[in-house]
């Protein structure tokens, strides 16, 4: 049985250009869910992808709700108390985690370039591989660690998922969906630049925003894994 009291949910999307109707669609589908069960709509947007965010953007998101007829509890410009509600505006959060993470031997430094990624990722599909991160760096040294900065190579940072395990996602239109972790392989978490990525980010504003259902389409049940 899901817990509707409390109820909570967000739109968080991306200021990359205008909303689109799979966003307005999404939007609505939580705004209503928050509607019926008293509970509160939050708008947070997700700009950790500096190069594709698009100057201007966000104003028109808001203003295209706005003309949707769609009213936010919480957002860019109405604090609840669990701001900021913009993903750059709460860097030092996500470096408190993600450190923490190191901390607990949670996630590493891995300092693979793109071209030795690329033909991992190649190797991989030659063998009929669903391809994913071998795990190379999971166990470095503190000197094979310091080998690779003298050369300058910045690393980004992985989480590791544990191996031989079964997560269970209970899904209110599916019901409960299962992901093999071994099929996932270990993420990066933040960039060379500390910049996280978005299933981290979202992963950690969800949490400390008490979201408390992420309704989303059908095509990111794959990404909840990630966030699990």
């Amino acid at each position: 049985m899901i817990d509707m009291t409390d109820v909570r949910v967000r739109f968080a999307p991306s200021p990359t250009g205008h909303l689109h109707i799979g966003g307005a669609r999404q939007a609505l589908f939580n705004y209503l869910f928050a509607k019926h069960h008293n509970g509160k709509f939050i708008i947070r947007i997700e700009d950790t992808d500096q190069a594709r965010n698009v100057e201007a953007a966000t104003d028109k998101l808001l203003n295209s709700m706005k003309w949707l007829g769609v009213d936010w509890d919480e957002g860019p410009d109405e604090d609840g108390g669990f701001g900021p509600y913009r993903s750059m505006e709460r860097m030092d959060t996500y470096e408190k985690y993600v450190q923490q993470l190191l901390d607990q031997d949670l996630a590493y430094y891995c300092y693979m370039t793109s071209e030795e990624l690329e033909k991992e990722r190649e190797e991989q599909l030659a063998r009929g591989e669903m391809p994913k991160y071998s795990g190379r760096d999971r166990n470095l040294t503190a000197d094979e660690r310091a080998a690779y900065e003298a050369k300058g190579i910045e690393p980004v940072v992985r989480f590791k998922v544990p191996g031989g395990e079964t997560i269970h996602i209970d899904d209110a239109i599916r019901g409960e969906v299962s992901f093999d972790t071994d099929g996932i392989g270990d993420f990066i978490i933040a960039r060379t630049d500390g910049v996280p990525t978005y299933n981290f980010a979202v992963s950690v504003d969800d949490y400390l925003m008490k979201i408390s259902h992420v309704i989303r389409g059908e095509e990111h049940l794959s990404n909840t894994p990630l966030r699990s």
